[in-house]
């Protein structure tokens, strides 16, 4: 279903209004902008979000899936046709036999340190919130963006940073 790229449409369905079935979906002018999917538990928003990548890949567009629950990637990877198989890059975090080193520390503008830190900050709090204060706050914040402003530190700075003498 190859069309010209200003007239191509992502099909959802076919219409049959007055007796007349019409196909309808969201041009790919449109798809450049948010899609906003609402919907309870078990209506068809994954289903939705498959279908539409689905047509992409058929189509031979290039997309990015972030998958939360890693249940959709497999079922998409299988429509990767053998000629893009080497465009694709699979990203798993929880693979530990194939782990991909990932340092957020690294190239960041100085205009968006205060951002990373600040990111950084939202996950930490999140992941130690029982343990959280405003002094470990105050801390961690600090070595963060310590570490942000000279190159080659990793996360791992911060341990060291407190730790050594």
């Amino acid at each position: 279903m190859q069309q010209d790229n200003e007239n191509q449409i992502t099909l959802f369905a076919k219409t049959n209004f007055r007796n007349k079935q019409a196909p309808f979906g969201i041009k790919r002018e449109d798809r450049r902008k948010h899609i906003y999917v609402i919907g309870k538990t078990g209506m068809g928003k994954t289903t939705l979000m498959e279908n539409m990548i689905i047509q992409d890949i058929l189509n031979d567009n290039g997309l990015a899936f972030v998958d939360p629950h890693g249940d959709s990637v497999e079922k998409i990877l299988n429509y990767i046709p053998s000629h893009r198989v080497n465009d694709v890059v699979y990203f798993n975090p929880a693979d530990m036999d194939f782990p991909i080193a990932f340092n957020i520390l690294e190239s960041v503008d100085p205009r968006y340190k205060h951002l990373v830190a600040s990111g950084l900050m939202g996950v930490f709090t999140k992941i130690w919130a029982n343990l959280w204060s405003a002094r470990m706050e105050y801390i961690l914040n600090n070595a963060i963006l310590a570490l942000l402003d000279s190159p080659g530190n990793t996360l791992l700075g911060i341990s060291r940073m407190l730790i050594d003498k």
